[in-house]
């Protein structure tokens, strides 16, 4: 059953960090606004699994609107999750699956 995350106006530009809580664990997600699509990933950086996040709703992101890991500044393409530059180079963040319906964000 799909689960409710946010309206997409609550995305801002910097994106959005979703708490998932089921039975035993709280996973974090990041929502981001990106060509025209909502990108959601697991908000844990492949290099050692910390956040990716310098504060609450705010990440990161280069000139270029590459994500930037604010622990040790790895670069991650928001179209795919892959990890451009830094110590994870050639890893991927893990995609949540999304589906967005009349302006609301629900993970699948």
């Amino acid at each position: 059953m799909p689960l409710y995350l946010c309206e997409v106006t609550e995305i801002g530009d910097r994106g959005k960090e979703v708490a998932v809580r089921t039975d035993k664990t709280t996973r974090y997600l990041m929502l981001f606004r990106h060509n025209g699509a909502i990108r959601a990933y697991v908000n844990a950086c492949p290099h050692q699994g910390r956040p990716l996040n310098c504060a609450p709703d705010h990440f990161l992101l280069s000139p270029e609107h590459f994500l930037v890991c604010a622990q040790h500044g790895a670069c991650f393409d928001l179209e795919t999750g892959q990890c451009l530059e830094g110590p994870c180079r050639g890893a991927s963040l893990q995609a949540a699956p999304i589906h967005v319906t009349d302006g609301e964000v629900w993970l699948d």
